[in-house]
């Protein structure tokens, strides 16, 4: 089956969002038995982003019926300017060994080095072994090992909590907390933006760069969150001393799948670690979840497997891996 045979989603019609969001869904219930659908509604909006991030969705047909898609992810970041993402590439089951996965594949990197990327990233589920195959076969070397980790919400420890929390009276004293919800107020926006940089200490592949945000991507990508039916809380650890935001730790979701909160980034700079402060701003927001959003059944997070600290204190709040995932590059 030959490249010219995969269409690009300029404006996707509501039944290819639903073909598209069915074949998604088939395939995370192979990862991830029992895992409910991918509301069509969710995947539409993630495609309408900000400026500096483009999502674009192909298609590969055969006849009037589509058997495979990928979403291909590029970011106008410093440091990500040289990557382009596969978020995902998906076969229908009796589709596959036909072609249809590569066809797919060579649409996405065409697209990625007529955009100048020079390499092209994508993450398989170790336990899926016709795409760990596939990753193999495209020649694309292996980087990190990811975690995908989950706690039921009946299951935090709330007394562990806080604990946490109380415990930062005496290992956090010099320290508060400063919280908002979805866009960052102006006069924080600044400080926001340096102290995301920590995440640029967490472990990584030895090849990725520094991603360096700017206090308008930040922004947009808030806002862009919040028009997607987004929502997300952010508890920040502020240095009383100097007033500068010293860490950070965001919770948030989508309303496309109430049960489901999905714990982002957190990280604390270097030189105010082994304070507790990971602890407590986490705890926080996982308290204020249990408080305040009920109808949320389940927490995930995603960890490079090789960040102990980070699994250190997510598996002490009970949760537990559900998948791993390869990360492969290959490149352009």
């Amino acid at each position: 089956m030959s490249v010219e045979s995969v269409r690009w989603l300029q404006s996707p019609s509501p039944e290819d969002v639903v073909t598209v969001a069915a074949m998604v869904s088939d395939f995370w219930r192979e990862v991830l038995p029992g895992e409910p659908d991918l509301p069509a509604g969710e995947l539409a909006a993630l495609s309408r982003t900000a400026d500096h991030r483009r999502v674009l969705v192909a298609v590969l047909d055969k006849g009037d019926e589509p058997v495979g898609a990928a979403r291909l992810v590029l970011n106008d970041v410093q440091g990500c300017t040289d990557e382009a993402f596969i978020h995902f590439l998906v076969v229908g089951a009796e589709h596959r060994s036909r072609g249809i996965g590569r066809a797919l594949l060579d649409a996405v990197v065409e697209r990625a080095r007529n955009d100048g990327r020079t390499k092209l990233k994508f993450d398989v589920a170790t336990s899926h072994r016709a795409g760990m195959a596939f990753a193999e076969a495209t020649g694309a070397r292996q980087g990190l090992l990811a975690e995908q980790n989950r706690v039921r919400t009946d299951q935090l420890d709330r007394a562990l909590l806080e604990a946490w929390v109380k415990a930062a009276d005496e290992r956090a004293s010099g320290y508060s907390l400063l919280c908002f919800d979805d866009v960052c107020p102006d006069d924080w926006l600044d400080q926001l933006t340096l102290v995301t940089g920590v995440m640029n200490t967490a472990p990584r592949s030895d090849e990725d760069q520094d991603v360096t945000w700017t206090a308008e991507q930040l922004r947009a990508n808030q806002e862009a969150h919040l028009r997607r039916g987004g929502w997300n809380w952010t508890v920040c650890a502020r240095h009383d001393a100097t007033g500068e935001l010293v860490g950070y730790t965001e919770l948030g979701g989508f309303v496309y799948r109430p049960w489901l909160a999905q714990q982002g980034d957190t990280g604390v700079e270097p030189s105010h670690r082994n304070r507790g402060l990971g602890r407590w701003i986490k705890a926080a927001n996982a308290l204020r979840l249990l408080r305040e959003r009920p109808e949320m059944s389940v927490v995930e997070t995603w960890n490079a497997g090789v960040n102990a600290p980070m699994l250190s204190i997510n598996h002490a709040m009970g949760f537990g891996q559900v998948a791993r995932w390869q990360e492969w590059v290959l490149s352009l």
